[in-house]
This record gives structure tokens, sequence and C-alpha cells, in this order.
């Protein structure tokens, strides 16, 4: 391959292959985070509609394979193997928007589903049966972690039966090292619990989740439609190229 314009175009394509690969890990790892979040937050009844980000697991893994043919083809310098690779991006493409859509179209229906999960669960968190217990892990580690309290304030704690105080989980911690139970009975007797609930809370950390996943499929396709034009360009060079030896 002659002149150092080409040379340009197929390292650049190369280095942009490698763009692919780094994204295609964010794609997987922003599609994992998402979906933790969705069955993390789902009030232990198995949450469903994380299907839009299997389908991006997939596409990541996709990104990552058709990354390195492109690689390949670039470097072999073959017009055919950059078509394939310029074809098999546009239909990743395709598959971006077609999960990007949907995700967008789902989202309020599984945020839905999740605040009616939180609700059937925070009942179940306030049972006294051994078989519950579970469920108050479940809500002593939402609270804790997202420094919150009940589904909408520590009032649902009081606000049907059985009529309990809010758990300990709803306690900000004080910084000192007296003992919990001590801790736990100065909290209730000043209530001063987190006056957050939990549902607005979770919805919003879900929410801001699977905004992260659509925006970054949105920002990939940009990319592809560089790396599209880029193969598409080297592969007429070379035949171009091909031609003129040819007839020379």
């Amino acid at each position: 391959m002659e002149g150092c314009g080409m040379k340009c175009i197929k390292y650049l394509l190369v280095v942009f292959n490698g763009l692919f690969v780094i994204f295609g890990i964010t794609i997987i790892a922003a599609a994992c985070v998402d979906m933790g979040m969705i069955k993390g937050f789902a009030g232990m009844d198995g949450a469903s509609g994380h299907e839009t980000d299997v389908v991006l697991i997939v596409v990541g893994v996709l990104i990552i394979i058709v990354a390195a043919f492109g690689c390949f083809g670039a470097w072999k310098e073959s017009p055919k193997l950059l078509y394939i690779f310029a074809g098999c991006l546009i239909i990743i493409i395709l598959l971006e928007l077609s999960v990007g859509i949907a995700a967008a179209a789902l989202r309020p229906q599984i945020e839905g589903t999740m605040k009616t999960q939180l609700r059937a669960s925070f009942i179940k968190n306030k049972s006294t049966r051994e078989e519950d217990s579970t469920y108050r892990e479940f809500w002593d580690r939402i609270q804790s972690s997202l420094e919150c309290c009940g589904v909408t304030g520590p009032d649902n704690y009081v606000a049907s039966e059985p009529r309990l105080n809010p758990s300990f989980s709803c306690c900000p911690p004080d910084g000192t090292d007296r003992a919990d139970e001590i801790k736990r009975s100065d909290c209730i007797s000043l209530s001063k619990y987190y006056q957050s609930g939990c549902e607005d809370k979770v919805l919003s950390t879900v929410h801001s989740a699977g905004m992260t996943v659509i925006v970054c499929g949105i920002l990939f396709c940009f990319l592809e439609v560089t790396g599209i034009v880029l193969a598409l360009w080297l592969a007429h060079s070379i035949k171009t190229q091909d031609k003129g030896r040819e007839t020379a």
C-alpha cells in the first residue's frame, strides 16, 4: 500500500476498532449494572424487565468480535473483509437502536412493576414470621445503603398492621461507639430516622442506570458510523489502487 493517506486510514481504522472493544466492554458493564440494579431493588420477587439488558450484553460481545474482525481486515488490506465488517456494524447499529427504543418504551412499565413489588415486599418486611426474614434483610440493606426509610417515609411502619417502630436501619450512624441497643433507643425516642422514602430513591437510581445504558448506546452508534465510513473508504481506496496496478 502506497501513500501516507491510505496508511493513515488503515491505522486509524485499527485505532477505532480498539475503541470499539473498549465501548463494547463499557456497554456490557453498563447493562450488567442496570440488570443488577433491577434485580437488587425488585423486592425479592424476581423482577422482570431486564431482557433489553441481556440483548445489550449480547450486542456488546458481538461488537468485540466484529472489532477484532475489522482489525484483521484493515491489517490484511482486504476489501472483502472490510465490506463484511461495515455490514456487521450496520446490523449492530440497527440492533442497538431497536434495543434503545424498546428500553425507553418499557422503562415506565419496569419502574411501575418495581414500585408494586417494593410495596408488597415492605408488607412482608413488617411480618413477624421467620420465613419472611429475607425481606427484612432486603429492606435493611436498602434503607442503610440509600439512606431512606419505608416506602414513602418512616410513617409507613406505624401506618398499618402490625404497627412497628421503624427499623434500626432507618437510623443514620451517629459516629459513636455506643451499643446498638442504646443507639436504637435514642433514635426511636428522638425520631432521628431518615425522612426520605425508599421508593423514590430506588426508582431514581434505577432510572439513572437505565439512562446511562441508553446514552452509551446512542454515543456508540455515532462511533460505529465513523468506523463504517473509514472501512468503506479504505476498501474503496484499496480496490482503486489494485485496479491502477492492473492497468499500469
